[in-house]
């Protein structure tokens, strides 16, 4: 089905909210979603999987290791460490520390549930600055995925499209580069003509299950407390 970038920015931010996350939260991987969209990619099943698994308490948040601040674990050592939730405070932490502190490290996200949602959110993070991220994992066939994000672009220097989406858990490592990296086997760049994207159906649904979630009943008593279009008092 075809689905404009606009909507599926807004969907998948008010699917976040429906699930319990904050707006922060969800406009990020709205962004993310839609900047991953206009590379001409267009797969939303990772970000429909990290929903489900926030959802389903299959994932939580993060904390960061006493023994390491530069690793991120679950807070629940029992979960799963939600993408969707530690990716954008990991690209974050990886690009201040490039800039204010001008270290370079590697950053782990251990057990990470769909490591995908990692690399769109990097790929945001990218945009409009002087560095850039190189992220990479391996999928549940012990193939490396390894891929350079800049200037919102996306090289992918190992594995296959295919693989970015073989969303098992894994541990994803960020590292911040400062040089412009050569471009790999796949190049993708954000182009104004991937303005409408044709989708997977079952999965938008699933998705479009998750934002309904924001809607009330029509009653009475919910349109005094402001949803709906409210009542009109005529005082002519």
């Amino acid at each position: 089905m075809l689905v404009s970038l606009s909507e599926i920015e807004t969907t998948i931010c008010k699917a976040a909210l429906g699930i319990g996350l904050p707006l922060g939260l969800g406009e990020d991987a709205g962004l993310a979603a839609r900047h991953m969209s206009s590379l001409g990619i267009g797969k939303l099943d990772g970000f429909e999987n990290a929903l489900h698994a926030v959802k389903s308490k299959l994932s939580a948040g993060f904390k960061i290791d006493n023994l390491c601040a530069w690793n991120f674990t679950s807070k629940e050592d029992d979960l799963l460490l939600s993408s969707i939730i530690a990716g954008p405070s990991a690209c974050d932490f990886a690009t201040s520390i490039a800039i204010e502190e001008k270290k370079r490290g590697t950053i782990t996200l251990s057990r990470v549930d769909v490591p995908s949602v990692v690399l769109f959110e990097a790929l945001v993070t990218t945009v409009d600055e002087p560095q850039g991220l190189h992220i990479s994992w391996y999928t549940q066939n012990n193939k490396l995925i390894e891929a350079f994000c800049w200037n919102g672009s996306l090289s992918l220097v190992k594995g296959v499209l295919v693989d970015l989406f073989l969303d098992s858990p894994t541990d994803v490592t960020i590292k911040p580069i400062t040089r412009k990296p050569v471009t790999g086997n796949l190049y993708f760049t954000p182009c104004t003509q991937h303005k409408i994207m044709d989708i997977d159906k079952s999965s938008w649904r699933r998705i479009k299950s998750y934002a309904d979630q924001l809607l009330v009943g029509a009653t009475e008593e919910s349109r005094l407390s402001g949803a709906g279009p409210g009542i009109v008092i005529e005082n002519d």
